[in-house]
């Protein structure tokens, strides 16, 4: 994902919400909305579910790593033993 530069708005400048949207389908990049009260970023949708996709990425990598270190440092559990606590968490949730 590439960086956008963002296009920044005082907060008594926008009137309505469909200013807002109007500016970011034609910008195509994020807007921020400051002010006393008001602070904020709109996004394009598209950049929006680019972002989610890579923090989601970032935290499977941060997970991997975790359980490689727990690993190394002899943490490490048996799949049987995790399978049986997953099947255990499961049976919780029916019996709920």
């Amino acid at each position: 994902m590439g960086r956008m530069v963002a296009q920044t708005l005082v907060s008594r400048e926008v009137h309505d919400l469909d200013e807002l949207f109007r500016l970011l389908a034609e910008s195509d990049r994020p807007i921020y909305v400051s002010g006393e009260d008001a602070q904020g970023v709109l996004l394009p949708y598209e950049a929006y579910q680019d972002l989610q996709a890579h923090l989601e990425d970032l935290e499977d990598r941060l997970a991997m790593q975790e359980a490689e270190a727990e690993y190394r440092a002899g943490d490490a559990r048996s799949f049987d033993d995790i399978l049986a606590e997953i099947e255990a968490e499961e049976s919780a949730h029916v019996s709920d």
